[in-house]
């Protein structure tokens, strides 16, 4: 038999088999992290920013949540620089940041409280505008910039715009900005907040809501997403909409409502992710990892997502959370990035997550 047909079908076989193996690339684990929340939030806006939209910046206080995480939302919509400064004054290593992004003109979140006048007069002084958002409609103001910045003059619409979810929550805040900062820049969504907004008093059933994020503990069960007519059954008070997404279809027309949630915050946090597949047609590709209990460091984590096409999954901070880490796998996700230093997300964490594949 001729010898370079042997070599040929040999390298056939061997090519064959080959392809049928298959080959998985390795994970990528990286970490943004500081001396401090401050840092973390300095460290995660050198790496990722490279302009500042519109020449415009959110600065928000490390020490009220709330209050930070509305700054980061709103930040995420407007795809612009976020930083947490301390009460007094304004650190340069922010200044300097400021500065290369050109930033000039700045929302301060918060009143003089936890940001005082200090603030507001460092930027002065370097010829930066200001402007502060505060107040118990801090999330009606903020829905208002994002909404005139992407849909002047557009419908607002009605309550199916919108996104219902417990503020006092942080973990459920936490994991879902990414997503609804989407929401509201790309399709006009807005917050409302359970239980702060005056609906909450009335008795009857309340329905029509865009999305409900949480479960029963987090937005009572008589909250529902979409209609009641769409469920045949008429459920009693105490039925909780199932967790998901539904589709609504018509000629013309083709849109998605549903309460999103489990069991806790962390299976709560993956459901969020899990609907980035219908909602925006893509699986998020990268996935940044926070400490689930204690969120200084977290803070920053909307911006690091939103400059990598990720959404935001909780850990404890010394073992890897199972529903994490599943959705990790399930989904073949490459790329991870781990907000915080080792205090708040320990390398044992890190180390399993460098196991996988």
């Amino acid at each position: 038999m001729n010898k370079n047909f042997i070599k040929s079908l040999a390298l056939s076989i061997a090519l064959l088999f080959t392809s049928s193996i298959p080959v998985f690339a390795d994970i990528n684990v990286s970490r943004i992290s500081g001396y401090d929340r401050y840092e973390t939030s300095i460290n995660a806006n050198k790496k990722y920013m490279n302009q500042a939209n519109g020449n415009l910046a959110v600065i928000t206080s490390g020490n009220d949540f709330k209050t930070a995480l509305y700054g980061s939302y709103m930040a995420s919509a407007l795809n612009v620089p976020y930083f947490v400064n301390p009460k007094h004054g304004v650190r340069t290593d922010i200044l300097n940041e400021l500065k290369r992004l050109k930033v000039n003109r700045v929302y301060i979140m918060g009143d003089y409280n936890i940001l005082d006048k200090s603030v507001d007069n460092t930027f002065k002084s370097k010829g930066i505008q200001i402007e502060r958002l505060y107040s118990e409609e801090l999330s009606y103001k903020v829905d208002n910039i994002i909404f005139n910045t992407f849909h002047y003059g557009e419908n607002r619409g009605d309550i199916s715009m919108s996104i219902l979810i417990d503020d006092n929550k942080f973990p459920d805040l936490l994991s879902s900005i990414p997503f609804t900062s989407i929401m509201a820049r790309d399709d006009r969504m807005g917050l409302l907040r359970y239980p702060e907004d005056d609906f909450i008093e009335e008795d009857a059933y309340i329905d029509g809501f865009g999305f409900i994020i949480g479960g029963e503990k987090s937005v009572p069960a008589k909250f529902w997403a979409g209609g009641k007519a769409d469920y045949p059954d008429s459920p009693k008070p105490n039925y909780v909409q199932d967790s998901g997404l539904h589709l609504e279809m018509g000629e013309g027309y083709k849109y998605y409502y549903g309460r999103i949630y489990g069991q806790n915050r962390y299976e709560t946090a993956v459901e969020i992710a899990k609907s980035y597949k219908a909602m925006f047609n893509k699986v998020a590709s990268t996935i940044v990892l926070v400490n689930g209990e204690n969120y200084p460091d977290a803070l920053s984590s909307s911006l690091v997502a939103t400059q990598n096409n990720g959404a935001v999954l909780l850990t404890q901070p010394n073992k890897l959370n199972e529903d994490t880490a599943r959705y990790i796998k399930d989904n073949n996700i490459k790329n991870i990035i781990i907000v915080g230093g080792e205090k708040s997300v320990s390398r044992n964490v890190e180390n399993k997550l460098k196991s996988f594949y």
